[in-house]
């Protein structure tokens, strides 16, 4: 063998990482194959799919939110349900309304998956293989490009926005947190986030993005969508199940004082997420923390969106300080496990332990991380 060649090579394989990876891959698979029966046994492929291909047809025309026109062509491939995207995001994949429907959802179930490998790779601080396994067990993640939603997009742009802050691209980052306007119910903890590192080119750039796409919007669909918009949002059947919805609203729900009760326990989460974001040193962890503070925040939400917990999860399981009991529950919300308590009869227990988790973590982090590393960050980004 020559002298030249690779000391890995001359040793030969190590058995023990050969053995890891087989066990990760099978791993993996297994998970895949478990949340796929899960996920697709549901009966609802492509249901969300449809108001997107349904609605993108009507972008343009002032019919957007016609609700009888959505109807008639959402039911050419499926139920109807209500389209509540702004004029700028359902013209934005109107490409999808030239395909037949089984090709859309392909295409569009394609795309899912690539964005959200994109995620796995660009989070910074995160085990790319760390994101991978779990990606692989969370029935959420399967279940969004089951239905043929939207969350993996909104993920795709939130982990390059965080990337470009880590690598100091302070206003790219912003177009890309302003291109999270297509679910900006999810989007709360941005903002937060960015103020509280004073992070102000990236919050400007932000800003004015997202003026402009809403501007856009009135080009679009012509100066009266806003009444029609409202009054989509407005309707009983836009957000059904509030007690299932996997947020602050749907723990609240049960409360007789239940918008008191949800006010009062945002105010605290929000105060919660400012705290950590200006001791968190890492721009991955802060970002994890303001998309998960997004999920419970939002005022409409259900289990596809728990997807968007998975970056805070991992970074909290892989990390040695975290207690062990943290990162026990970060391991068992990234599993089948929370969307079967959402689904099957324990949605408090399921709630609690996600926005528990999410609030024990935030408060951990404004506790024990260090501030200076956060100014020195933050003078790096925007300096």
């Amino acid at each position: 063998m020559s002298p030249f060649t690779p000391e890995r090579t001359r040793r030969g394989v190590d058995p023990r990482r050969l053995l890891l990876a087989v066990a990760i891959v099978i791993g993996c698979a297994l998970g895949v194959v478990v949340n796929v029966h899960l996920a697709f046994g549901a009966g609802k492929g492509g249901m969300d799919l449809n108001q997107f291909y349904a609605a993108s047809r009507l972008a343009g025309t002032g019919h957007l939110y016609d609700s009888g026109a959505l109807r008639a062509l959402e039911e050419e491939n499926g139920p109807s349900i209500h389209s509540g995207r702004l004029p700028i995001v359902s013209y934005g994949v109107k490409a999808i309304s030239w395909m037949p429907f089984p090709l859309a959802l392909l295409v569009w179930r394609t795309a899912s998956v690539a964005a959200l490998l994109i995620v796995c790779a660009v989070w910074p601080g995160a085990s790319r293989l760390g994101l991978l396994v779990a990606l692989s067990w969370s029935t959420p993640a399967i279940y969004l490009i089951s239905l043929g939603q939207d969350v993996a997009f909104w993920l795709l742009f939130f982990a390059l926005g965080v990337k470009l802050l880590d690598r100091g691209y302070a206003r790219l980052a912003g177009v890309a947190f302003a291109l999270c306007l297509c679910k900006y119910h999810l989007a709360v903890g941005i903002p937060i986030m960015l103020i509280a590192q004073k992070r102000w080119k990236t919050l400007t750039t932000g800003g004015v993005v997202t003026l402009a796409l809403l501007g856009t919007s009135f080009v679009i669909e012509g100066s009266s969508w806003p009444f029609g918009y409202v009054r989509t949002l407005s309707s009983p059947d836009f957000s059904p199940g509030i007690d299932l919805m996997p947020n602050l609203r749907g723990l609240a729900s049960r409360s007789p004082h239940a918008t008191m009760v949800e006010l009062v326990a945002a105010t605290g989460v929000v105060v919660l997420l400012w705290l950590a974001c200006r001791r968190i040193s890492s721009v991955g962890v802060a970002g994890a923390a303001a998309a998960s503070c997004g999920l419970i925040l939002g005022h409409h939400g259900y289990i596809q969106d728990c997807t968007i917990l998975i970056p805070l999860a991992v970074l909290t399981i892989q990390s040695r300080q975290t207690a062990l009991w943290l990162r026990a529950l970060g391991l068992v919300l990234v599993t089948p496990a929370l969307s079967l308590l959402l689904v099957m009869g324990a949605p408090l227990v399921g709630q609690t332990l996600l926005i528990g988790f999410v609030a024990l973590t935030l408060a951990r982090a404004s506790i024990l991380a260090n501030p200076e590393g956060s100014e020195k960050a933050s003078g790096l980004q925007e300096g």
